[in-house]
Parts: structure tokens; C-alpha cells; sequence
């Protein structure tokens, strides 16, 4: 017991009678100081296992009560024995002792109850400590309350210890009947937690319900715009011909209000047709079809592009100067230059549309070793900053006095965006009303697609992904084109190289699966490079080629000579013989879904590749009764026959038991139907998982296990 405590009551453990006595005491301290009634019976049972161990295994035992007034409040109990001991008190206290009259369990027990728990014993006896804390105020705020406690407790008890065991039962039953409620409320718990999860089950299928039907959606309305925009173009084309025709006066002279009437015409055709090219070009990048043409270009060189562009805008407004800042000093860039000249275009001709007076200065600086960082500033009205995000969104438009004379399609900077982003970089903007506005195109200087091509070797490319290639060695650029317009649309992949040493640059990094090389390369004769070859790659197959037959020397390791001018069937044949390829594969596209179909359809857009669609299992087994295709894409749920029902006929016949078919399907598969899948070789490729990364190598990779697609040899690094 603490120097800080009051004690209360000490009680001697000489028969049963005290350890009953012992118990009471403890409820009624407990009681006076306004524990509640849980904690009442807490410190009663504590007191009265551990009075009784002190009992039963030790002598002297005694019990005392105490107070510490110092916060936190405690009610502190003590007992102690002169008993021999506890034995194996770690033991008890990690739970792993066991004895058959129940030693430690009780300690484990009571030491759970209170706050504070410690016991220390030796072979002179044991000492108990326990506390509970207090609630505030509990005992009073000074010893005198405790003083009349201490009297009030040293009356002797009224009850016996019979009327003490009814206490307990009674104690004991109402326990057990809070039990029972907190378990009737468990129970209700877990029922709705139940229902709670499968409402959150249910919400998570809508939500994947709905991001599919957002996909679709998107996937539409960028077919919708590409068609319409292609669509628009022509007869957009013609309305501007003619009413150049017109203006011209081919057939005849025009009125004054004639003239001013084409000219409106002429005016609204061509900002349709820009309108319509902007919307190409946003389907393009939603669609991911714009392609990246980056190569080596100096800012100045595009700085003094531009500003003879946009010099007929500045005719309409002689109050405004568009400046051009020296960029000379500026580092060259390694980009997409007709993407970057496009931004810049449409960021210009912004500023000056919405500049009545002052200026547009254009510049560049370099923020970084990577970066470069473009800005066109204005003397304009100005935008409010909370329309700064406004502007980035397609169709959306400021309200301005302005806006009545430069009418826009809202599509301009979004473009602009979509097309900084496609690069690598971003714009931002700095503006307010009245203020004037600049904005910030922030671009890499090197693009990170082109990044990895060494010096020397730009303008060869890459392998393909499941394209073989072929590298040409051929240093007359027309002949080198007319080998390319050979291999279009075939499975091979023409690799152009005009000197050995590029050649040799391009092998170190890639290896070809054919090398076609012209026998006169400049000033030198290619055999060294065609026996260096050989030395490294015994088994790669080498065509020579030349308009002389005498070119060619009999002891040359070449597989095949063929003459100039190059045949395409003569040259396919033969690389398919040498590459051992079949030329296209057929591919039976069956899905009831038209968008499922048209993402196919789009991510295995491969020259090596012709697909045929069907909508309905029917169709499928009437088109399969008459022809065979290479594999087939098969789903699962369709409004007359089934997938499995399809599967399960084609398995059934010799003549399509082989076939390699991939399942594609939305559908949750159970164990029963994966297996029979599995016993059918079919391949399963879950919807969701392609829509989510719109990725054609999971189509891809089964092609290529099924021994279909091009085999285009490993790629090499070599140190």
C-alpha cells in the first residue's frame, strides 16, 4: 500500500466466516465510493478469490482496504499470508500452468478484473495489490469523507453468509441474464451487418455496372465523333471549293451582295470544317490513335513558322503586335514538332481573338535538363479564376462582350491539353480580368517514346510487338521506299537502314528475323557485313539482292539471291518460307455484344490478322459448317445459343475438336464451369480486365501459345 493511501478496514482471514466478511466489506467500500454496480460485484469477486487462495494455501492471511486520493483516485485491496509461496508464478500468469486444485486460474481471472493488478511471493508468504480507479469525485475532495467511510465501515455486518450466497445467485442470474441480452444484441448485429454487406456487394455491382456502361459509352461517342467528323469533311471540302470557285468568278462576274454572301459562306464552311477537325482529333486521342512522328527540331526554326502562319490574324486587328522572343540559345527538341506547332497555333490565335489593344508575346526557356517551357502572354480581358478549369472542359465558353465577334466550338483547349498530355507534358494558366492572361505549355525535350534510341540510329525503328522484322540494307532512299510499300499491310515489319554502319548499330540492339541487303551499299560491296553477320548469327536467314546477276559471288553464305526489281509475291513467299509464317490468319470474332466486338475488333487490328464477326451462336455453327478459321473468340451469354452450347458442338466434331477457342466473357464462372472450360482447351479472358486496360496482349499471348502468331525471334541486348 502506498504512502498516499487512507486506509479504510483490515480484516483477519481466520475462518470461512472472513473471507465472506472479506467479500462484503469489498462491495460496500466499493459502494460508498460510487463505483457502479458491474464494478461493485468486480471488486467483490476479486476480493473474495484472492481472500480465499490466501485461506486455503497459506496462514495469517489478512485483507485490508484502502483509499489513494491522489489522481488518478484508486481503491486499493491488499492481501497478504505468511503462507510458503506461490510456485511457478510465471507459469500462471502466461496461462501455461495447470493444476487439479485449480491454483492460478483464479489469479488469471481476478487480475483481468482490475486496473492494477501485482503479486509478489517468496517462501515467507505472498502479497496480493490490486486497485480499480475511480470515478471523479468519488471518495470526496478531503480525508474527513473518507474518516466517516472508515467509521461507517467498522459496523458489523447485518447479513450472514448464507444471505451472502443468495447475494452471489442473484449476482450470478443477473449476469448471466445481460449475457443473454448482449448475445440476443450480437446476434442483431450480425444480422445487420449482413444485410449491410450485401447491400455494399449489390452497390458494387451497380458501380461496375455503370463504370462498363461509362466505357461503352465512351467507346461509342469516339466512334460517333470519328465517323461524323470523316463524314462532315467531304462535303465540307466541297462547300469551300466551290465557293472559292465563286469568289474566283469561273463562270461569271458577282454582285457586291453576291460576293458578301459567299464570302459568309465560305466563312461558316470553314469554321465547321475547323470545328470538325478539332473533333477528329479529340477522338483520336480519347481513342489513342494519334500517333507520336517526333524528330530533332530548332524552337526558333518553329517560332519564325508560326509567325508567318498567323500574320493574316493580325490583319483583322492592327492595334495588337505578336512578338516573338529570341529562342536561338534554346536547346534543340526531340518531339512531335506538327503537335507542338498546334498547341502553340491554337494558344495564339486565342489570345489574339480576345486582345482589342497591346500585345501576344510568345517565348520559351528551358526550366530543366529535360524540360521546356512555353508561354503566351496577353494584354487581353482577362480570364476570372474560377472559370480557369471551365475553359479546359469541351464546349465550354466564356461569356464576353468579344465572344459575340470570335464565336468558338469550346474545343480548342481541350485539344490542347489532351495533345500536351499525349507528349508528356501540361499546360497551365496565370490570368485575371482586366489582366491580361498567359499560359504555360511545359513540354519534355526529348520525347519519352524516342528517349531510348541511341544517336545515330534514330530514324530506324523498333520491332512490333507480333510483327517480324526485316531488315533492309539498302542505300538508295527510292528503292528503299518501294521495299516498304512492298511489305504494307503484310505480317513483316520493314526495317530500313541506309549504311552498314547503321545496320549494325540497329542489330546491336534488336536481332531481325531476316535480313534483306543490297550487294552495292555507297562505295562498298555489303559481303563483309553479310560474313560478320553470319559469324554472329549462323542460322539467320540473309537475301541478297541487285539489278546485276553478276553481282552475286557463288561462295557468298547468302540463303537466297533474288534480282532487282523485288516481286511482292516473290518476296513474301519467301520470307514466309524462310520465317516459316503462313501469311494472315483467320480469326471468328462471336459476340451478341457490338461494342465487345468492336473493341476486339480494334485492339487486334494487326495486318497479320483478318476477323470475322457474328452476332449469335447460330450463325456461328452455320458459318463453321463451311469454312474453318485459324481460332475463334467466343462468348459465353448470347440471346439463342450459349457459348458452352457452341463449345460443347465443336468438341463434339473431328473436324473442329482442335480448334483454339478463347472464351470472352463478362459472366462469373463457377468451379464446375471453369473446369469444363478447362477440359475443353478453352482459354477464358474476362471482359472487365480488358476494358479496364484496353490491352491486346491477352489476345496476343493465346495467339501466340497456339502457335498463331508471327514468330518474330527474342529480342537481344547486347553490353
Amino acid at each position: 500500500m502506498k504512502s498516499s493511501s487512507i486506509p479504510i478496514l483490515q480484516i483477519a482471514l481466520r475462518t470461512e466466516r472472513d473471507v465472506v466478511h472479506a467479500r462484503q466489506k469489498a462491495r460496500e467500500v466499493a459502494a460508498e465510493l460510487k463505483l457502479d454496480n458491474q464494478d461493485q460485484i468486480r471488486m467483490a469477486t476479486a476480493t473474495s478469490e484472492m481472500a480465499r487462495n490466501a485461506f486455503r494455501y497459506a496462514r495469517a492471511g489478512k485483507v485490508s482496504f484502502a483509499v489513494n486520493l491522489v489522481a488518478p483516485q484508486r481503491f486499493e485491496i491488499v492481501i497478504t499470508d505468511a503462507g510458503p509461496g506461490i510456485p511457478n508464478l510465471e507459469e500462471i500468469f502466461a496461462g501455461r500452468y495447470k493444476s487439479e486444485t485449480g491454483l492460478g486460474m483464479g489469479i488469471i481471472g481476478t487480475r483481468r478484473l482490475m486496473d492494477e493488478f501485482e503479486v509478489s511471493t517468496s517462501s515467507a508468504g505472498t502479497t496480493v495489490c490490486m486497485a480499480k480507479n475511480l470515478p471523479a469525485p468519488a471518495a470526496g475532495d478531503s480525508p474527513r469523507s473518507v474518516d466517516e467511510m472508515k467509521r461507517k465501515m467498522q459496523l458489523p455486518l447485518l447479513d450472514d453468509p448464507y444471505s451472502e450466497i443468495e447475494r452471489q445467485n442473484q449476482e450470478l442470474l443477473k449476469t448471466l441474464q445481460e449475457l443473454r441480452t448482449r448475445h440476443e444484441e450480437l446476434e442483431l448485429l450480425n444480422r445487420e451487418l449482413e444485410d449491410t454487406n450485401r447491400g455494399v456487394v449489390a452497390l458494387y455491382a451497380e458501380l461496375d455496372e455503370r463504370a462498363d456502361y461509362l466505357r461503352r459509352a465512351s467507346e461509342l461517342k469516339t466512334k460517333f465523333l470519328s465517323n461524323v467528323s470523316h463524314e462532315f469533311r467531304t462535303p465540307l471540302n466541297s462547300i469551300v471549293s466551290l465557293s472559292r470557285l465563286l469568289m474566283d468568278r469561273i463562270d461569271g462576274d458577282l454582285t457586291a451582295e453576291q460576293l458578301k454572301q459567299i464570302r459568309y459562306i465560305e466563312s461558316s464552311a470553314r469554321d465547321l470544317q475547323e470545328m470538325v477537325n478539332d473533333l477528329l482529333d479529340l477522338a483520336k486521342v480519347e481513342a489513342g490513335k494519334i500517333r507520336i512522328r517526333s524528330k530533332r527540331f530548332e524552337v526558333h526554326e518553329l517560332f519564325s513558322a508560326l509567325k508567318g502562319m498567323l500574320k493574316p490574324l493580325l490583319a483583322d486587328n492592327g492595334s495588337v503586335e505578336l512578338v516573338f522572343e529570341d529562342a536561338c540559345d534554346l536547346s534543340p527538341l526531340h518531339t512531335d514538332e506538327g503537335k507542338v506547332s498546334q498547341i502553340l497555333r491554337n494558344l495564339i490565335s486565342n489570345a489574339l481573338k480576345f486582345t482589342q489593344q497591346g500585345s501576344v508575346t510568345v517565348s520559351a526557356r528551358a526550366i530543366s535538363d529535360q524540360l521546356v517551357q512555353f508561354s503566351v502572354a496577353d494584354t487581353g480581358i482577362g480570364i476570372p479564376p474560377e472559370h480557369h478549369e471551365t475553359i479546359f472542359q469541351e464546349f465550354s465558353q466564356i461569356e464576353n462582350p468579344l465572344q459575340e465577334r470570335h464565336r468558338g466550338t469550346g474545343l480548342g483547349l481541350p485539344l490542347c491539353r489532351n495533345l500536351a498530355i499525349l507528349l508528356g507534358g501540361q499546360i497551365t494558366l496565370d490570368s485575371e480580368p482586366g489582366c491580361g492572361s498567359t499560359f504555360f505549355f511545359t513540354v519534355p525535350m526529348v520525347y519519352v517514346g524516342e528517349a531510348m534510341i541511341p544517336e545515330g540510329s534514330e530514324s530506324v525503328p523498333a520491332p512490333e510487338f507480333n510483327r517480324t522484322p526485316v531488315l533492309y540494307l539498302e542505300d538508295d532512299e527510292k528503292t528503299a521506299h518501294a521495299f516498304e510499300l512492298l511489305l504494307r499491310e503484310s505480317e513483316f515489319q520493314p526495317i530500313l537502314s541506309s549504311s552498314v554502319e547503321q545496320a549494325e548499330k540497329w542489330i546491336d540492339r534488336h536481332r531481325p528475323a531476316v535480313v534483306v541487303a543490297d550487294v552495292y551499299v555507297g562505295e562498298e560491296r555489303s559481303w563483309d557485313f553479310i560474313e560478320r553477320l553470319r559469324q554472329r548469327y549462323p542460322d539467320l536467314p540473309v537475301i541478297a539482292t541487285s539489278a546485276y546477276e553478276s553481282a552475286r559471288e557463288p561462295q557468298a553464305k547468302i540463303d537466297l539471291f533474288l534480282p532487282k526489281p523485288l516481286d511482292r509475291q516473290t518476296l513474301l513467299g519467301e520470307l514466309r518460307r524462310l520465317t516459316k509464317n503462313s501469311g494472315t490468319r483467320r480469326l471468328l470474332l462471336v459476340d451478341d455484344n457490338e461494342v465487345s466486338r468492336y473493341i476486339v475488333r480494334e485492339l487486334l487490328s494487326q495486318p497479320w490478322l483478318q476477323v470475322e464477326e457474328l452476332s449469335n451462336g447460330s450463325s456461328a455453327l452455320e458459318w463453321l459448317a463451311e469454312r474453318l478459321p485459324d481460332a475463334m473468340i467466343l462468348d459465353l451469354l448470347m440471346p439463342d445459343l450459349s457459348g458452352f452450347d457452341v463449345l460443347r458442338r465443336l468438341r463434339s466434331e473431328a473436324r473442329t475438336a482442335q480448334l483454339p477457342v478463347l472464351v470472352y466473357t463478362s459472366k462469373p464462372l463457377t468451379e464446375a464451369e471453369k473446369k469444363q472450360l478447362a477440359e475443353w482447351g478453352a482459354r477464358v479472358v474476362r471482359k472487365e480486365d480488358v476494358s479496364s486496360r484496353l490491352s491486346s496482349k491477352p489476345f496476343l499471348d493465346w495467339l501466340t501459345d497456339a502457335g498463331l502468331a508471327p514468330q518474330a525471334p527474342a529480342l537481344e541486348q547486347h553490353v
